[in-house]
């Protein structure tokens, strides 16, 4: 019996190793993460972290942006300047920490739509949200614009 105990703790600590934690989410991070098939390779930025809602709902959003996405099917890579995901997002998605000096776009005029829209946050994982950015513009009638905006 004793045996048998030290045998199912060993394994235990096989599976669940000591000093194995969560990672910790910091301002200025890139991460990878894990992609779909179109976007191996792609990055993603934690240019934010703020807490808004009402003292007794709290809620942490983590503004996001990503590089080296495949958004429109042209085989060049773009890039989300501002995604707000939260820690359940990120937990879901991020493989591991990236020493990347890449550049990343600015987040900052996306964050102030999203205040303004009063938007909300994404709860799913980054590659299922990509999938849902690139229906999204399938799914949007193409215009030909003339001159800039």
């Amino acid at each position: 019996m004793p045996r048998l105990l030290l045998g199912l703790i060993s394994a235990l600590f096989l599976v669940c190793p000591v000093g194995a934690q969560e990672p910790s989410f910091e301002e200025g991070q890139v991460w990878t993460y894990e992609t779909g098939p179109l976007d191996g390779g792609s990055l993603v930025k934690i240019q934010q972290i703020e807490t808004v809602g009402s003292r007794a709902a709290p809620v942490t959003v983590y503004h996001i942006s990503l590089i080296g996405v495949m958004l429109y099917g042209d085989g060049v890579p773009s890039s989300v300047a501002h995604l707000p995901v939260s820690e359940k997002t990120l937990r879901d998605s991020v493989i591991a920490l990236s020493d990347s000096d890449a550049v990343f776009p600015d987040y900052r005029p996306g964050i102030e739509r999203w205040r303004f829209a009063e938007g909300g946050v994404f709860d799913i994982p980054l590659a299922d949200i990509l999938d849902v950015i690139r229906e999204t513009i399938e799914e949007t009638p193409k215009r030909r614009v003339i001159g800039s905006l």
